[in-house]
C-alpha cells in the first residue's frame, strides 16, 4: 500500500505542472477565440505524461531534494563521457533503446511539427540529457551511452510512427500547448516537487 501511495505521489508531481499548463493555455485560447483542445489531444497528452512519469521512475531521475540531501557530484566513476568504453551489455543497450521508443512514437502523433526524424531525435536527446544530468543529484550513473541509445530509441519510435502513418490517416492539428513546454513542465514537476525520501519516511516510518 505504501509503495502504491509513493508511486501515486510521484505521478502526481510529474503531471500537476503539465496539467496546470494545459489549463492555462486552454483558458487563454478561450479568451482569444482559439479552438479548444480535443478529447483525443488531451488523452494523448495524458498518455505521454504517464509514460514520462514511468521513465523518470525507472531511470531514477534526480530531484532538487536529492541535490539538497546529497549534493551534486560530477566526478569519479559515476560519470562516463566516452561512448561505449564500458563493458558491453547488450540487454542494457536494448532496454535503453526500447525505453524511449514510445516517446519517438507519441511526439509526432501529437505535434505535426515534430514529424521529422531530426526533430523527434532532438526531443529524445533533450529528454535523455535532462535525466542524465539530474542523476548527478542522486549519485546515480550518468553515462553518455544512455544518451546515445535513448536518442536511437526515439528514432526507432519515429520509424514505427512513419510506418503507421502510411496506413492510418493522422490529424494535422497540434495541441494548443507546445511540445517543448509540455515536456519541460513534466520534467520540472518531477525535479522540483518529488521529495521521495521525505514522503517515504512518513509512509514507512523512518
Amino acid at each position: 500500500m505504501e509503495e502504491m501511495l509513493l508511486n501515486g505521489y510521484e505521478l502526481l508531481c510529474t503531471l500537476l505542472p503539465a496539467a496546470l499548463l494545459c489549463l492555462y493555455v486552454s483558458c487563454r485560447g478561450r479568451d482569444t477565440g482559439l479552438p479548444a483542445m480535443t478529447g483525443r489531444q488531451l488523452a494523448g497528452l495524458a498518455l505521454l505524461g504517464a509514460y514520462m512519469a514511468a521513465v523518470f521512475h525507472v531511470t531514477g531521475a534526480g530531484t532538487i531534494f536529492d541535490a539538497l540531501s546529497y549534493g551534486v557530484r560530477a566526478g569519479g566513476g559515476e560519470v562516463n563521457l566516452i561512448p561505449f568504453s564500458q563493458e558491453i551489455d547488450m540487454l542494457g543497450y536494448a532496454l535503453n533503446v526500447a525505453m524511449t521508443a514510445p516517446l519517438g512514437f507519441l511526439l509526432p502523433q501529437l505535434w505535426p511539427e515534430l514529424r521529422r526524424p531530426a526533430r523527434t531525435a532532438a526531443a529524445g536527446f533533450a529528454v535523455s540529457l535532462c535525466i542524465e544530468l539530474s542523476q548527478l543529484c542522486n549519485h546515480r550513473s550518468t553515462d553518455v551511452d544512455d544518451l546515445l541509445l535513448n536518442t536511437l530509441g526515439a528514432l526507432a519510435g519515429y520509424a514505427a510512427f512513419a510506418l503507421l502513418s502510411r496506413v492510418i490517416k493522422l490529424g494535422n492539428k497540434s495541441p494548443a500547448v507546445g511540445a517543448w513546454a509540455y515536456l519541460g513542465a513534466l520534467f520540472a514537476g518531477h525535479f522540483l516537487l518529488f521529495a521521495e525520501l521525505l514522503v517515504a519516511g512518513r509512509l514507512y516510518g523512518f
